[in-house]
């Protein structure tokens, strides 16, 4: 039901409101529940006028008078309230909020002082290397023990996780430190689970602001990359549980770069994504790329009615996604591409040595070991196979056309 009072000559009441000019598109939005919408200017200055205390059919006078043109003030109302940007009925208008949690820590991770013992870190990373070129990241060093198929897992998968957090906690960061509130959650990138934090309300921040909250967890790895290649320099050449720790230092630290290596996955909207994006002046690249290919798709097929419409892509998506969209495809290509010729063959060949270890001993020590060993290497398939079911679902129920009401004789 709506909200939005009939009476286009009572002013409506308003939440506090930011405001982000960038060229001809503002962003406007509420603060306190990351709720943001993009404007034209026209449309912007319009609610300008609202906020003022003007009434509905008052600001759209106002906007005949100055652009020549008529405005659906009661569609343009319908906008605020999916927006939730008007106040409703018996609602209080929302007060500012205090500072954020961590803001102090924010600024002091970023601080000129951190980022001298930043660069101190990485220099003396480089010089370890060139010392002992065998701290080089290389894939041998994954395989620190050959001990057990489980220890081995465990350290490569579960030795990543707190680098994997503080990569988001970094962006979470670089957020707070702005004023900016954030959550994390659990998704899905094809067939990769991944952690996301979400900081929506960088849209509302000047676009040279929101660089460094981007690129924040790619400098974390760095960062953790440099720490632990030093540890390992300090523990070079030692045996026994010295030297078990020192190929883990080594295993974790080849692991991050891999994590690295996988932000140049753009179309997998990693954080060189949203760099990109932000760069190229996109407001969202990825939906419009996508909804580009499948209308060239339906257009081959002769099914133009299956057409997406086209009406909402601003202009600077429309042009980039002309080429993104290739870019995108061939991406997937060859993601699915390695799905076919390499993870499910290494999939069947780490399920027979996990049977052969069966075949060779079936003591409930060594089942425990090889049942573990299974859940470690295909438990994010199964959990990305889940994600995507929970998901397509979703969609079907938010497009499902509504059940008839029930008929009575």
């Amino acid at each position: 039901m709506a909200t939005v009072s009939p009476d286009l000559d009572q002013p409506v009441r308003l939440h506090p409101l930011t405001y982000l000019e960038e060229g001809d598109e503002v962003t406007v939005g509420r603060a306190d529940i990351d709720s943001y919408g993009l404007f034209p200017v026209d449309g912007a200055a319009l609610l300008r006028r609202l906020e003022a205390g003007e009434s509905p059919n008052a600001a759209a006078r106002w906007y005949t008078e100055q652009y020549g043109e008529q405005v659906d003030v009661a569609e343009f109302l319908e906008v605020l309230e999916e927006l939730e940007l008007l106040v409703k009925d018996g609602e209080q208008t929302a007060q500012a909020t205090g500072p954020v949690r961590w803001q102090r820590l924010g600024r002091a991770l970023f601080s000129p002082v951190a980022w001298a013992f930043y660069g101190l870190l990485v220099a003396a990373a480089a010089a370890a290397v060139i010392r002992t070129p065998e701290l080089l990241p290389r894939y041998q060093h994954l395989f620190f023990t050959h001990s057990s198929l489980v220890v081995l897992t465990l350290g490569i998968v579960l030795g990543q996780v707190p680098w994997i957090l503080a990569h988001e906690a970094f962006h979470a960061l670089a957020g707070r430190r702005l004023g900016l509130r954030s959550t994390l959650s659990i998704g899905r990138r094809f067939y990769y689970v991944v952690f996301v934090t979400a900081l929506d309300g960088l849209v509302a921040v000047p676009r040279r602001k929101r660089y460094l909250p981007m690129l924040a967890g790619m400098l974390l790895d760095v960062l953790v990359v440099c720490g632990l290649t030093l540890g390992a320099a300090g523990l070079h050449g030692s045996t026994g549980a010295a030297g078990v720790v020192h190929r883990l230092l080594l295993s974790m630290a080849f692991a991050v770069v891999l994590r690295l290596a996988w932000q140049f996955y753009f179309f997998l909207r990693t954080d060189l994504y949203y760099l990109a994006i932000t760069v190229l002046g996109c407001n969202d690249l990825q939906t419009v790329a996508r909804q580009q290919l499948r209308n060239r798709v339906v257009r081959l097929l002769r099914r133009p009615e299956r057409a997406v419409e086209e009406s909402g892509w601003t202009d600077r998506d429309r042009e980039v996604a002309r080429w993104y969209s290739w870019l995108m495809a061939a991406g997937y290509v060859f993601l699915t591409t390695t799905l076919l010729t390499a993870v499910i063959p290494t999939g069947i060949k780490v399920t027979r040595m996990a049977v052969h270890k069966l075949d060779a001993n079936l003591s409930p020590a060594n089942i425990a070991d090889v049942i573990v060993f299974l859940i470690l290497n295909f438990g994010e398939l199964f959990l990305a196979g889940y994600l995507a079911a929970r998901s397509w679902r979703r969609r079907n129920r938010a497009t499902a056309p509504a059940s008839p009401p029930p008929q009575t004789a």
